[in-house]
């Protein structure tokens, strides 16, 4: 995959009107990662209770994390199993995301020098070797989530992008979890220094706030991650985009995985 290559495949993907719907709902403030939350702390426990929120679950899921918001990180902290489980149980497997969430408290309890001074690789590894339930994709949000979608620089990879969005445009295949981060580093790394401006401009992005079009990652991650949802997990190659204009594709999208 050249520079070139992808950016005719973000031109084509954030040309599609339901991809773009979604990127403005949340580029400049995200429904899973909302800027509400300014504690980095407390945003290291949402980054992982994000996983499996669906659309349809958004509502229930905002009005949990209002409640977390609402106390400091110390007083969550401090909170019995009960306390927590009764505030995270609309959003189902309570059992394991208070593992998830009393295993990231005692992680930044310990490493809270390393939070602050880790480069986001060594970051991302840390967390998917040490917190429970925080798997390379999870770790991938915690740290684009703590460090802010665009100063990150985080291109975080879900199963969906790794076992059939980005092979099916010609990305290694890896059948292991560390596939996550290998697919995140390729794509930063294609981002980094490849000018979007053209055609965030001539697509209608440019009143969101991108800082840098030379540099767009948190656009360009949006831009893959809905296309992925409106035609990857729809199983129907004829209807895709790519497929249709002059991009190569393999027509994975029939693949039964799990898209996150």
């Amino acid at each position: 995959m050249t520079k070139e290559e992808l950016k005719r495949i973000l031109d084509i993907c954030s040309s599609c009107p339901d991809v773009k719907e979604d990127i403005f709902k949340n580029h400049d403030n995200n429904m899973w990662w909302p800027l509400e939350v300014e504690d980095y702390r407390k945003r290291l426990l949402i980054a992982g209770l994000s996983t499996r929120i669906s659309y349809s679950m958004i509502n229930s899921y905002k009005k949990v994390i209002d409640e977390l918001n609402s106390y400091s990180f110390e007083e969550i902290k401090n909170m019995s199993e009960e306390q927590i489980v009764s505030i995270i149980k609309g959003l189902g497997l309570s059992n394991t995301r208070y593992k998830y969430l009393s295993s990231m408290i005692e992680f930044i309890e310990m490493y809270e020098q390393e939070l602050q001074t880790l480069p986001n690789d060594q970051l991302i590894e840390l967390i998917a070797k040490n917190v429970n339930g925080a798997s390379y994709k999870v770790a991938q949000c915690c740290v684009l989530y703590m460090r802010g979608y665009y100063d990150s620089g985080i291109m975080p990879v879900d199963s969906g992008m790794k076992d059939v969005e980005l092979p099916c445009l010609g990305f290694d295949v890896y059948k292991n979890a560390i596939g996550h981060d290998k697919l995140r580093k390729e794509l930063e790394a294609l981002v980094d220094d490849l000018d979007l401006e053209d055609i965030i401009i001539n697509n209608g992005y440019e009143d969101l706030q991108i800082p840098d079009y030379n540099n767009a990652t948190w656009w360009a991650h949006l831009v893959l991650i809905y296309y992925k949802r409106h035609y990857c997990n729809k199983h129907k190659p004829e209807n895709c985009p790519l497929n249709n204009n002059d991009i190569k594709t393999l027509c994975l999208c029939d693949r039964q995985v799990d898209r996150g």
